[in-house]
């Protein structure tokens, strides 16, 4: 049985937005970042120029040792608690997160037809889940993780005394339906509270993130009743939830948990592109083994000023992992029919495995889903080749026209270009098969922000809230 309970949140103060334009510290606008792990060099510098920037403790700069980041971000903490940046509220409670955005157009492409939006609008409860061993339970997991990144979120955790920003999980509440309406009792919950103001607004490289509370304990003790029974698939937020799972008798992990059949209204599913940075010497080898392992196929020649369109439109609407060789009648939803594009700065290429070999390695693995991305991993760029995104040959990205311009700037010699799963897929992954994806496979939107919503691991702080 899933365990969820309410707790105090911890939010940027209320009263800073009134200050604004006054003397004061800043909107609570400038206050917010992205999730540390998806913060580059760039988007560092931009962000921890600001003063008041909560990146100042969640994020441990490229080159900065994490014992000196540790203490860094405990005075700044600190720092932000004694001047009332940060504030706990008064009740536990549930909240109600709500993400508004939209997307590029490159990467709008990527996205089935029929739910292609000009905004997406995310809701999602954020309580404590008590953690537990993913995949024998109730919770389920389906990437990969590596302990020297899940050790560093932990000790800044614990040293803080703080969850920074809630990870990412789904469930499907069918069994809560409403005869005929198609709504949950959750959503007849959540539609009450919108209609209210939220305790935090603020917009992030054009999102909006919105959150309401829910205080009233009777309405609490409906949510903890619905939620019995459900399974939850953690989308984004892997080392966050290891990570919280070490966090002995407060091992809860904060979560934003979302209706799993949101996809396509609010919740979307994207490919991580993979760009890889190797050398003359490795791109021949590199070769040899895509040679060695899939039929190649040129297409056709595109001119260099056309090339990051082209891509996009005849990848991301499905027409160029057609092949005129094919037998035009099979099968499109065959499980073994794999393909992948390739980008070499000269070339597009259309990858195909033959069948009884795609068949043997799934065979031999026990997996089925996601068999363009394990036999890229395990024929060409090696099973282990992701270790840690920061120190590796191999950029992730989400816009296959972004992958072209890092290999024509020479950035990265060569991209290969993956096609979207369904939620259900991960799910399969995750529940029958429990195998887990390599690391950056899959890309879940929205990205909720840090400085939203954060909670002390702790019943008793070890960081002092006191502001005298």
């Amino acid at each position: 049985m899933v365990k969820i309970k309410p707790f105090k949140a911890v939010v940027l103060n209320p009263e800073l937005e009134r200050e604004t334009g006054k003397g004061g510290k800043g909107s609570r606008a400038e206050m917010v970042c992205p999730v540390y792990d998806t913060i580059d060099a760039a988007l560092y510098e931009k962000y921890s120029a600001k003063k008041n920037n909560v990146i100042c403790f969640t994020t441990r700069k490229e080159g900065v040792e994490e014992r000196e980041f540790v203490v860094a971000a405990k005075q700044n903490l600190n720092r932000f608690f004694r001047e009332r940046l940060l504030v706990e509220r008064e009740k536990p409670a549930f909240y109600i997160y709500g993400v508004r955005y939209s997307l590029s157009g490159e990467v709008l492409e990527q996205i089935p037809e029929e739910d292609r939006r000009e905004i997406y609008f995310a809701l999602g409860l954020v309580a404590l889940v008590k953690t537990e061993r993913l995949n024998e339970g109730e919770i389920f997991g389906h990437e990969k993780t590596f302990e020297a990144k899940t050790r560093e979120r932990c000790r800044l955790m614990k040293a803080c005394d703080l969850h920074f920003s809630p990870i990412v999980a789904a469930y499907k509440m069918s069994s809560h339906d409403h005869e005929g309406e198609g709504k949950s009792e959750m959503s007849r919950i959540f539609e009450n509270y919108l209609r209210r103001d939220p305790i935090v607004d603020v917009e992030l490289d054009g999102a909006r993130h919105l959150l309401w509370e829910i205080s009233d304990t009777e309405i609490v003790g409906r949510i903890q009743s619905l939620m019995k029974g459900e399974k939850i698939i953690i989308l984004d937020g892997h080392h966050r939830y290891a990570a919280s799972s070490r966090l002995g008798t407060a091992a809860y992990a904060l979560t934003m948990l979302l209706d799993g059949r949101d996809e396509g209204k609010g919740l979307l599913l994207l490919p991580w592109h993979r760009c890889v940075k190797v050398g003359e010497s490795r791109m021949q080898d590199l070769w040899s083994r895509v040679e060695a392992n899939f039929c190649v196929e040129k297409v056709e020649k595109v001119e260099s000023y056309e090339r990051s369109k082209w891509c996009e439109s005849k990848w991301c609407e499905s027409k160029w992992c057609e092949s005129e060789s094919e037998n035009e009648n099979e099968n499109d939803e065959n499980e073994f029919r794999v393909r992948l594009g390739m980008y070499d700065g000269d070339n597009f290429f259309l990858l195909r495995v033959d069948e009884r070999k795609i068949r043997a390695l799934a065979e031999e693995r026990g997996e089925r889903v996601g068999l363009d991305l394990i036999s890229l991993h395990e024929w060409v760029l090696g099973p282990d080749s992701v270790p840690d995104p920061t120190v590796s040959e191999i950029a992730f990205v989400a816009s296959p026209r972004e992958a072209v311009r890092k290999v024509d700037a020479g950035e990265c010699r060569v991209a290969f270009f993956l096609k979207p799963l369904r939620i259900a897929e991960v799910e399969h992954k995750a529940r029958e098969e429990r195998k887990a994806f390599p690391q950056k496979s899959t890309l879940f939107l929205p990205k909720v922000a840090e400085g939203v919503v954060m909670c002390r691991v702790l019943p008793t702080p070890l960081i002092s809230f006191n502001h005298d």
